[in-house]
């Protein structure tokens, strides 16, 4: 038996980039995760970083392992990446917060949307940084790796007619697009050239959040 689909508007989140302004800190810990390889496997790893923005670390890792440093991929190579990693960015993050403006919206639409997360961050990690965040309370469902965007959204229409995916990468913008779902563009320091590129809806402050939603969905009614 099919279930009824909610008519709640959904709205996914991606997380570095759009919750909070973690961007910057997950590229600079490429280049910090691989200097150790050489000063130019640093740069090379934090390049390949920016052109696959949204997909889980451990895609990138392994192919930078391989088809970078051309190197066997082991799974102590992967601890050891991961453990670096997260030794970089942890206490960063926890110095970040979301938006007031997007804590906001959240309280004042949470009786009429339904909020979900699709990050490339490992699920347990996710989980982890949204409890210490204090903001778990506010999604109905969060998703992580080592499942993909496209995986999430299709997992989130089974229940849902209406659905808007925020995120801040061409990759978001894929999983949208494949879909079948509306896309907003978080404006960051690193998507100048998304924008450029492609006709889309964009928001650069939460402040305007709920006014672009509503422009949105008039456009479909």
């Amino acid at each position: 038996m099919l279930k009824k689909k909610i008519k709640k508007l959904a709205i996914i989140f991606d997380f570095d980039g759009v919750i909070i302004n973690s961007h910057k800190v997950k590229t600079q810990a490429f280049y910090n995760t691989f200097k150790s390889y050489g000063k130019n496997f640093g740069f090379i790893a934090k390049k390949f970083h920016l052109n696959n923005i949204g997909k889980s670390r451990y895609i990138k890792f392994k192919y930078i392992l391989k088809k970078i440093y051309k190197s066997r991929i082991l799974k102590e190579s992967l601890l050891i990446a991961d453990k670096k990693f997260d030794n970089f960015i942890d206490s960063k993050i926890k110095k970040m917060h979301p938006s007031r403006y997007l804590i906001d919206f959240f309280k004042n639409k949470k009786n009429s949307s339904d909020f979900y997360i699709s990050t490339g961050t490992p699920q347990t990690k996710i989980m982890k940084i949204l409890n210490e965040k204090k903001i778990m309370k506010y999604f109905k469902k969060v998703y992580g790796s080592p499942r993909s965007k496209i995986a999430h959204i299709k997992e989130i229409k089974k229940n849902h007619n209406k659905i808007i995916f925020i995120g801040d990468s061409l990759e978001d913008f894929k999983a949208a697009k494949k879909t079948g779902v509306k896309f907003i563009l978080k404006l960051n320091s690193e998507n100048y050239l998304l924008r450029k590129r492609l006709s889309l809806e964009k928001i650069n402050s939460f402040k305007y959040l709920n006014n672009r939603l509503n422009k949105i969905i008039s456009k479909d009614n």
